[in-house]
């Protein structure tokens, strides 16, 4: 009991170990950005391959095996550390509110305001976009008192510490302890830092399935239970759901496959259908709302997966970069096509030729306008491969150790690790270092800047969201949250209003009726007087608006959205309102910098 618990155990120690060295850096009042934090933290990845080569030393010297407990804790604890620190003084995650960030943070502050929660723009809307991370980080936040957009950050810390350990152990059920060790440095080599709920289950996709899908697992290790398998899935599908559109693919490759050897067996094939089928039934609480809603709308458009780029369509090739990691690649891929007779290599090719098949799939798809955003499973591609030359170093170094001195080839182990290592840390180290800036630079709700914020950084242009939410809250009297018109995104991430249309077509729920909504506004904006005017937008087909918050220029109030261009990503659609539209006789007027906010008398 007490060795399957030691990952865990080694992993607590460490984790305390990481709180009290940022505890002693905020004692000192350090400062993220100077000379001597940085410097300290691209010498971290030094301590920890010191660390990992001298618990590898010591094990062996007294014939143990806790060393490969131990080393994906110190490469989660390095993890946490170095985000733990570069975002000192900031309440941001990794890029602040930019792009993406927008809807992420107004996902947690939709949760923390609800148990429920639902569709994070829209009012009695189901979830969209999979729930559980964020709603995690919601309730945590309504449970602590600790201001909803304040989590992503502490969200992706989390996953920092987390990732190395999840890797580990699931690997470690598949292929030798040691040799999972090394596998879990591929989540600080190829870190998810924009996506953190994306980049944990980046790290655990691929074992769960060798497990769940193949029944690979290494000898003398007991199979867990479909069920079981099946939960697990069941949670990653919740937390990140796009890695899971290949697994038809997946299994019908791996079907074929096993008939063409004649070891198609009804008996695994069952076992893997019970995973599927627990995954599904355990998910449904996510999914099950939102196909109801797709089937009973009426008005179904999926925009979010016709954001495209230019880029979309490159190919995942990693083994053919010039780099430390495509040479790595290059030799998991040499290791898999040399060992394809056994189980796992061949599994683990299974899924690397779906991941092309499907990026096909995708043009088909995108051809027709039906795109399914295939190029997501990319990331999958370098992650197996590093994966499989963890197997092939292991491999060479058990040839050597059998034919040539034990001793020499367990000194080259020691030394390979304490560069993995170091290589790993290095990298994490700088990806971290390169992007904390945009969370330093992000103004705050009132409008000021945090304290160690580069000296190119700009306040909050326009109405800050602090003094907006002050006028909503002062004046709104209705039922619920308000139902708020506005071209103010950071209103709706860090404030828990509705939104009366998505900023971005891209981030809008398929049964929103996004385009109609905004016809419908068009159409507002040509009423004839500030009655009517107020009639309909209390009283209309989609959700009545109950405050406006809207840039004021001279006689207009302008409403900037960015709609669909496909497949040119998103055009600025925007809509003018006469100003003189909007009157005292109906609408409670307050004027925030630019910005008008007026709230819509009841009654």
């Amino acid at each position: 009991m007490l060795v399957a618990m030691r990952p865990l155990i080694f992993a607590a120690a460490v984790g305390l170990a990481v709180i009290g060295i940022h505890a002693l850096g905020i004692a000192a009042e350090f400062n993220p950005y100077s000379g001597r934090v940085q410097y300290g933290l691209r010498s971290a990845p030094l301590i920890l391959a010191a660390l990992a080569a001298g618990a590898m030393w010591w094990a062996r010297k007294r014939g143990w095996s806790w060393d490969a407990d131990l080393i994906p804790a110190l490469f989660g604890g390095l993890g946490a550390l170095t985000i733990l620190t570069a975002l000192h003084g900031t309440p941001f995650d990794m890029y602040g509110l930019i792009g993406d960030q927008l809807f992420r943070t107004e996902y947690v502050t939709r949760f923390a305001d609800s148990w429920w929660g639902g569709d994070y723009t829209y009012r009695d809307l189901p979830a969209y976009y999979a729930p559980a991370f964020f709603w995690v980080l919601g309730r945590a936040a309504d449970l602590s008192g600790t201001a909803p957009w304040h989590m992503l950050k502490f969200g992706t810390i989390t996953v920092a510490f987390l990732a190395p350990i999840v890797s580990y152990l699931l690997w470690r059920r598949i292929v030798a302890p040691r040799v999972a060790a090394l596998i879990s440095s591929a989540a600080l080599i190829l870190p998810s830092l924009s996506e953190s709920y994306a980049w944990i289950v980046l790290v655990a996709f691929i074992p769960w399935w060798l497990m769940a899908g193949h029944g690979l697992q290494r000898a003398g290790v007991r199979r867990w239970h479909p069920v079981l398998l099946g939960l697990i899935g069941a949670v990653l599908f919740t937390v990140y759901y796009y890695y899971f559109f290949v697994l038809p693919i997946v299994l019908c490759l791996y079907f074929v496959d096993a008939r063409l050897r004649g070891q198609f067996s009804w008996r695994e094939a069952s076992r893997t259908f019970i995973a599927l089928g627990v995954a599904a039934l355990g998910s449904s609480v996510y999914w099950a709302p939102l196909a109801w809603n797709f089937l009973t709308s009426g008005h179904f458009e999926s925009l979010n997966n016709r954001w495209i780029t230019p880029n979309s369509g490159k190919l995942a090739l990693p083994m053919l970069e010039p780099s430390v990691i495509g040479a790595l690649c290059l030799i998991g891929l040499v290791f898999l096509l040399a060992t394809v007779k056994e189980a796992l290599s061949r599994a683990m090719l299974i899924v690397l030729v779906s991941l092309y098949v499907w990026h096909a799939v995708g043009f088909v798809f995108l051809a027709i306008d039906k795109p399914l955003m295939s190029f997501r499973m990319r990331e999958l591609v370098p992650i197996l491969l590093l994966a499989a030359a963890a197997m092939a170093v292991a491999r060479v170094a058990r040839f050597a150790a059998d034919n040539f001195s034990a001793d020499v080839v367990w000194r080259f182990a020691v030394v390979g690790t304490a560069l993995l290592a170091v290589f790993a840390g290095n990298r994490f180290v700088e990806l971290v270092l390169a992007d904390a800036k945009n969370a330093h630079n992000q103004a705050l709700p009132n409008g000021k800047l945090p304290p160690f914020h580069e000296a190119g950084a700009e306040p909050w242009k326009g109405a800050p969201p602090e003094r907006l939410n002050e006028v909503i809250e002062a004046g709104y009297k209705g039922p619920g949250r308000p139902v708020v018109l506005t071209s103010h995104p950071d209103l709706l991430a860090m404030y828990p209003y509705y939104g009366f249309v998505q900023w971005s077509a891209n981030y809008s729920h398929p049964t929103s009726q996004f385009r109609a909504r905004l016809d419908f506004l068009e159409e507002l904006a040509r009423s004839s007087g500030p009655a009517e005017f107020a009639a309909r937008a209390g009283d209309n087909p989609y959700d009545d608006i109950d405050v406006i918050a809207l840039h004021s220029n001279k006689d207009t109030l302008t409403l900037k959205i960015r709609d669909d261009a496909f497949p040119f990503g998103t055009t600025v659609r925007q809509i003018e309102f006469p100003r003189r539209l909007v009157q005292p006789e109906y609408f409670d007027i307050t004027m925030v910098d630019s910005t008008v906010v007026a709230v819509l008398r009841q009654g």
